[in-house]
C-alpha cells in the first residue's frame, strides 16, 4: 500500500509541474504577442533628415578613451 501512495504522490506532483510549464509557456507567449502588437509601425524617414553615424575609432582610440 505504501508504493501505491507515492505513485500516487508523484504521479500527482508530475501533473502539477506539467500544468506549471504550460501556465508560463502561455504567459510568455502572451507577453512576447503584447511587445511585438504594441510596437507602431514604422513611419518612413524624411530625406531632409539625415542620421549621422557615429564616428568610428581605432583600436587606439578604444585604449585612449579609458
Amino acid at each position: 500500500m505504501r508504493e501505491e501512495s507515492q505513485i500516487e504522490d508523484m504521479r500527482a506532483a508530475v501533473r502539477g509541474d506539467r500544468e506549471r510549464a504550460e501556465q508560463a509557456r502561455q504567459r510568455s507567449f502572451e507577453n512576447v504577442r503584447v511587445l511585438t502588437e504594441a510596437q507602431p509601425a514604422e513611419e518612413p524617414m524624411d530625406e531632409a533628415v539625415s542620421v549621422e553615424e557615429p564616428r568610428r575609432r581605432g583600436l587606439r582610440g578604444f585604449f585612449k578613451r579609458r
